[in-house]
C-alpha cells in the first residue's frame, strides 16, 4: 500500500524537477504549477504524512479537503493545458468548468456539515455512518471522473499530424491514463455505495486495493506522459548546447585571428560584435555573420579548410534540432 502512495508522488516530483531544469533552457512554466499541485496533493495523501499534518490541524480531516482541492485543481489545469496543446479546446470546456465549480462548492459545504473528528486515512470507511461524507466523497470523484473522462476522450480524438514521436507517445499514455482514471472513479463510487449500505464485506478490501492501484496507474501515467515530451526537449536542448559550444570553439581562433587584420577590425567595429567567451546562440550567430561577411569581401583571409568549416557551421545552424530549437507544441 505504501508503494502505491509513495511511487506516484515521487514520479510527479520528478516531472517538477524536469520542468525546472527545462526553464534553464528558456521554457515557460507551462504545466509546472499544475503538476506541482498534484504532486503536493499526492504527497499529503501518504498515510504517515496525512496523519502527522492533520493532527496539527485538530484531527478534523480538513487536510482531506485540501488534498482534494490540490489534486482536483491540478488535474483540471492539466486538462486545460492538454486540450489547448492538442488543439481540442472547445466550447464544451465552459460547461465542464461550470460543473466543476458546483462540485467544488458542494465538497466544501458537505465537509463543514459533517462530523469528521479523528484523523482517518481511509476516509470513506471511517465515516461511512455519516451520510454527508458519502456525498462529499462522491462529489470529489465525480470531479475527477468528469475531468479524466473528458480529457481522455478529447486527447484520443486529437489530430496527430505534425506531432513529434515523444509528444505522440506521451499524449497517448496520458489518454490511456485518463481512461484508467475513469475506471478508478468507478471503483471508488462502488466502494462508497457499499459502505453506505454496509455490504460487500467479502470483496470490499480487494476492491479498495484495486482502486488504489488504478489511481496510482493514473497518476504515474500522467507523469510519464508529460515526462516524455519534456525529456525530448531537454535532450534537444543539451544537444544544441553541445553543438553550439563546439561551433563557437571552432570560430573563436578564426575570429581572434581576423580581428588582428585591418579588415577584421573594421568589421568588428561596424557590427559591434563582442569577443567575450560565452556559450549563447546570439554569440554564435554574430560570429558566424562576422566571419561570413569578411570572407565574402576578403575570401583570401581564410584558408580552404576554414572556408569549409564555416560552411559546415552554417549548415548546422540551418538544420532544425541542432543549433536552432526544434518547433514543437509546448505544454
Amino acid at each position: 500500500m505504501k508503494v502505491l502512495q509513495i511511487l506516484p508522488a515521487v514520479i510527479l516530483w520528478g516531472v517538477v524537477v524536469v520542468r525546472l531544469v527545462g526553464m534553464r533552457f528558456g521554457w515557460k512554466p507551462g504545466i509546472l504549477p499544475a503538476v506541482s499541485l498534484v504532486a503536493a496533493g499526492a504527497t499529503l495523501n501518504i498515510d504517515q504524512v496525512y496523519l502527522a499534518i492533520d493532527g496539527l490541524l485538530g484531527e478534523r480531516n480538513l487536510l482531506n479537503l485540501l488534498v482534494h482541492l490540490l489534486m482536483g485543481m491540478g488535474m483540471t489545469e492539466l486538462s486545460r493545458l492538454l486540450l489547448r496543446a492538442t488543439g481540442r479546446a472547445s466550447k464544451h470546456w465552459k460547461a465542464v468548468m461550470s460543473a466543476v465549480l458546483v462540485l467544488v462548492a458542494a465538497q466544501v459545504v458537505l465537509l463543514l456539515m459533517s462530523d469528521t473528528q479523528g484523523s482517518a486515512t481511509n476516509f470513506t470507511d471511517a465515516f461511512a455512518h455519516v451520510p454527508t461524507v458519502a456525498w462529499y466523497q462522491a462529489t470529489f470523484f465525480a470531479w475527477v471522473g468528469l475531468i479524466t473522462g473528458y480529457t481522455g476522450i478529447e486527447c484520443t480524438r486529437r489530430n496527430r499530424c505534425g506531432e513529434s514521436k515523444g509528444f505522440r507517445i506521451g499524449f497517448d499514455i496520458v489518454s490511456a491514463a485518463c481512461l484508467t482514471g475513469v475506471s478508478a472513479v468507478t471503483a471508488k463510487m462502488a466502494l462508497i455505495v457499499l459502505e453506505v449500505f454496509g455490504a460487500g464485506g467479502d470483496y470490499k478490501q480487494a476492491l479498495y486495493l484495486g482502486y488504489r492501484a488504478l489511481i496510482a496507474i493514473t497518476i504515474v501515467g500522467f507523469a510519464v506522459g508529460f515526462i516524455l515530451p519534456s525529456y525530448g526537449r531537454v535532450r534537444r536542448g543539451l544537444c544544441a548546447r553541445r553543438n553550439r559550444a563546439r561551433d563557437l570553439g571552432t570560430l573563436r581562433p578564426l575570429v581572434l585571428r581576423l580581428v588582428d587584420t585591418e579588415e577584421g577590425r573594421r568589421a568588428v567595429e561596424a557590427a559591434k560584435v563582442s569577443l567575450d567567451d560565452r556559450n549563447s546562440r546570439m554569440q554564435l550567430y554574430r560570429w558566424f555573420i562576422l566571419v561570413s561577411d569578411i570572407r565574402v569581401l576578403h575570401p583570401e583571409l581564410l584558408s580552404c579548410h576554414e572556408h569549409q568549416l564555416v560552411d559546415e557551421i552554417g549548415k548546422r545552424i540551418e538544420q532544425p534540432g541542432t543549433a536552432q530549437p526544434t518547433a514543437t507544441v509546448r505544454v
